[in-house]
């Protein structure tokens, strides 16, 4: 097991935010950490918002319905704030900074925390390319389904596999990733 950084009350993290209610979406948020709760395997922070990193269109769609616990023994619940209230994402994270913001802490594991932005943005891309790599499995099998002859239907996994070359091929070039060595990973 890869041992992760340990992080102390007061500092300042970087965090992705997730949630009970919907665990493929992940927040890249900026927060302070308020309190802590120890486990020898993955500690626990309770976290203040500082700064949200996602555009306001795409915090609207999710975090809003998004599930979270607040305290440490509680269970999750959606955030005591509605998305009418806010025009954009400043005026979001000045909510977060009232007089009442113990209200809107969040719990964060402690592996989802990182020092800096730039080691938050490594994990995000890391999780979402497993995330979206997922998901494209998923489509690729529904979509060969010999049952299935919709507009979004495909003969077999190579068709799959060639219409989705066609499209991303260029996104792999410059990448460290071969496109045949990754749909071929996909199985």
């Amino acid at each position: 097991m890869k041992a992760h950084r340990i992080f102390t009350k007061g500092q300042t993290v970087y965090c992705l935010l997730s949630s009970f209610s919907r665990p493929n979406v992940l927040l890249p948020i900026k927060g302070l950490i308020v309190d802590t709760q120890w486990d020898p395997v993955n500690p626990l922070y309770q976290i203040r918002i500082i700064k949200m990193y996602d555009n306001m269109k795409y915090l609207k769609t999710h975090f809003f319905d998004m599930n979270f616990k607040y305290e440490f023994n509680n269970r999750a619940r959606k955030m005591p704030i509605k998305k009418e209230d806010f025009k954009n994402v400043k005026s979001l994270e000045a909510r977060f900074d009232e007089s009442d913001r113990e209200r809107l802490y969040v719990i964060v594991e402690s592996v989802m925390c990182k020092k800096t932005k730039n080691d938050l943005q490594g994990l995000f891309e890391k999780v979402q390319f497993y995330i979206i790599s997922k998901n494209l499995k998923e489509i690729r099998d529904i979509s060969s389904r010999p049952f299935f002859k919709g507009s979004l239907s495909t003969d077999s996994s190579q068709e799959f596999n060639i219409r989705f070359k066609k499209g991303w091929a260029d996104k792999f070039q410059n990448g460290d990733i071969d496109i045949d060595k990754y749909l071929n990973s996909l199985t």
